[in-house]
């Protein structure tokens, strides 16, 4: 019989799903302090065959290294390598271009520079510092760090792992994200790919050198799982409690990216051309310098949407219906 324990780590979830003596571990948890000993109390001295990281962020395979030395294997997806890696200051370059080309005010672009910069010292200092930094999100006890590691499976395709579980590649949220599931049991593991009462926004993010278009693979991903079973599938999220109505979740979130898709293309309408940041500007003048990174990516990656379905265009830092 398979079963399956939620372990609660903060803000994130672990799950410990086992049928007889076989034990697999989704997510390897975040690296906070106190973390690792409540993992390893909730173990009560198993020892897992495989850890899964549904992707590679910080909160989602943190305890990676950790895992491998205590002689468990962890799989990730193939995109997510750099992230594992301890590579994302290539990304922070590429996003500083990208500032540049969104068509923002001088003053704003310097301030979003700067926060990038910002992060990069955070992030170096996180990777090598034998301690953790000073701070709270306040998600999690203490701050979180990310020790870089050599996953020892990478995930390319729909792979089987113990406990009737089959790992599949989910990508959007992240390049290499992946979510694994009980086709049997109709059990969805969905990591930050699907999670109650939050409609994950993708972020500005990119692969292989070139930026990623997030929301629309993260929407593939969405309308895959949703056809991949007809009846009822429980969800047991990356955060957040477990829930039932998966089907109606996805609808959700599949209907709320149509809205914004819908008011998008109304917007640009009104002009021949505009430039990314002008839209942000207009549809969100009170909250754009204070949530500027998350209306920036949500804006691009409406547009993105619509690009792909041949209803917006760019050209010269400006796009059009």
């Amino acid at each position: 019989m398979v079963s399956v324990e939620r372990v609660e780590l903060a803000y994130n979830n672990v799950y410990f799903v086992t049928e007889g003596d076989e034990l697999v571990v989704i997510d390897t948890g975040p690296d906070y302090r106190g973390a690792r000993a409540a993992i390893a109390d909730a173990l009560r001295g198993r020892n897992p065959e495989v850890v899964v990281a549904t992707h590679g962020h910080l909160d989602h395979a943190g305890l990676g290294k950790w895992w491998q030395e205590r002689g468990v294997p962890v799989l990730l997806g193939e995109d997510d390598l750099p992230q594992a890696l301890g590579q994302s200051d290539r990304d922070i370059d590429l996003l500083e271009t990208y500032i540049e080309h969104i068509g923002a005010p001088s003053e704003v672009a310097a301030e979003a520079v700067a926060g990038m910069e910002a992060r990069r010292r955070w992030t170096q200092e996180m990777r090598t510092n034998k301690g953790y930094l000073d701070g709270r999100d306040g998600r999690w006890p203490t701050a979180l760090r990310y020790e870089p590691f050599d996953p020892k499976r990478l995930i390319r395709e729909s792979t089987p792992l113990p406990c009737g579980l089959t790992a599949l590649m989910s990508p959007g949220h992240t390049p290499g994200n992946l979510v694994v599931i009980h086709e049997a049991e109709g059990w969805l593991f969905s990591g930050d790919q699907l999670l109650p009462e939050i409609t994950p926004t993708p972020a500005i993010q990119f692969h292989k050198g070139r930026r990623y278009p997030s929301l629309p693979r993260f929407l593939d991903s969405l309308r895959t799982i949703d056809a991949a079973w007809p009846g009822r599938t429980y969800c047991y999220p990356g955060h957040g409690e477990p829930f039932e109505n998966v089907h109606e979740v996805i609808a959700a979130n599949l209907e709320q990216a149509a809205q914004r898709s819908l008011r998008l293309l109304e917007e640009l309408r009104l002009d021949g051309s505009i430039t990314l940041y002008g839209l942000a500007e207009r549809m969100y003048p009170r909250a754009l310098r204070r949530r500027f990174w998350q209306i920036v990516a949500t804006i691009q990656g409406q547009l993105d949407v619509l690009a792909e379905a041949g209803q917006a265009a760019y050209a010269d830092g400006r796009w059009s219906a």
